[in-house]
């Protein structure tokens, strides 16, 4: 039989195909040859090799040569543009699971970009490229519209198969459409179905505006529908938006809002384990993180409970805790006070 391997498999392909066929004898592969039977039995019938080979025989033991950008699993061959969910049936017929350590299926390592497909391989253009439908790890560059966005109004964003892969594609909605071109300068924004543009028509130069910029006063509309103010005299307070970076903010000389706080907001210590801007606050520390040592014997430690940053109250240990309270005489016990009670006298 591995004669039969080694004169029709690929010297990239010989180990992982031997190792299959070993799969395939240890999973029932006696029974489908007719071991301990009539060994003159066609080992190839009723074998198709997941309709991705041609299945070869030495005239006892069946075993797939699978086409280009498959690979043998026993009497299947797995892999391959689309066939990943495949994959598990094909590992049922050849008796492998999880935990076979007989199936090595890593010793001819995938090339991407070499413009062959080769599992576990969802494409291969031949080129290291992003977003050209096959992206650099060999994956496509898409796999649902809704990964699709090109941050335009005007167009419909959708996954499209094309070439060796699937790419998004952005389409112009009709003319006339409403939308927002995100100018407060502009007003009655469409859609220009032709490029996929919103365009609004400027306001009367001097409307008020906002131009979002909290060092800046008197925003007004200039003529070519853009929203501009007055820088604020350097030092005036404003607001940049950042809480992580500390409450004090100025306008500096070209009307930037720019931090001046020397002290973060959430210093780490006891259970403040730093900032978080997502919810602009202080984040606690993990459940047990220590946060105030026993003073003494009858004291207790305390930890941080995971949701609040203000370490727990002070508490003495519990009543009965041992304790030594010097005399030698042992049976000493803290009293829940925080005071160590001596035992019977010696």
């Amino acid at each position: 039989m591995l004669d039969v391997v080694q004169n029709n498999i690929p010297d990239g392909k010989r180990g992982r195909i031997v190792a299959a066929a070993l799969a395939a004898l240890v999973a029932g592969g006696l029974a489908a040859a007719g071991c301990g039977g009539d060994g003159g039995a066609a080992p190839c019938a009723g074998v198709d090799c997941s309709g991705h080979g041609s299945c070869v025989t030495d005239g006892f033991w069946p075993l797939c040569v699978c086409d280009p950008g498959y690979e043998a699993v026993g009497t299947a061959c797995v892999g391959g543009p689309g066939d990943a969910g495949d994959e598990g049936d094909a590992r049922d017929e050849a008796g492998e699971d999880a935990g076979d350590s007989e199936v090595d299926r890593g010793d001819a390592p995938t090339t991407c970009g070499n413009g062959t497909l080769e599992s576990p391989e969802e494409c291969d253009d031949g080129n290291l490229v992003d977003d050209d439908g096959c992206d650099v790890d060999c994956a496509y560059s898409c796999h649902a519209d809704t990964e699709c966005d090109d941050s335009e109004a005007c167009t419909t964003d959708t996954c499209v198969p094309g070439g060796l892969g699937r790419s998004c594609q952005s389409t112009p909605v009709t003319t006339g459409d409403s939308c927002d071109d995100g100018n407060a300068c502009t007003t009655g924004d469409v859609c220009d179905g032709s490029t996929g543009a919103c365009v609004g028509t400027p306001q009367p130069a001097d409307t008020p505006c906002d131009d979002g910029d909290p060092c800046t006063a008197g925003d007004a509309c200039g003529p070519a529908g853009a929203c501009a103010g007055t820088p604020q005299p350097t030092d005036t307070p404003c607001n940049d938006g950042i809480f992580c970076n500390g409450p004090t903010d100025v306008c500096d000389s070209t009307g930037t809002c720019i931090p001046i706080s020397f002290l973060p907001p959430c210093p780490v210590a006891d259970c403040v384990a730093g900032c978080d801007e997502t919810t602009a606050s202080c984040a606690p520390s993990a459940a047990g993180t220590p946060c105030r040592a026993a003073a003494h014997q009858c004291d207790a430690a305390e930890s941080c409970d995971g949701t609040s940053t203000t370490c727990p109250a002070d508490v003495p240990a519990p009543a009965g805790t041992p304790c030594d309270d010097g005399d030698g005489c042992g049976g000493d016990a803290c009293d829940g006070a925080g005071t160590c009670v001596g035992g019977p006298p010696c």
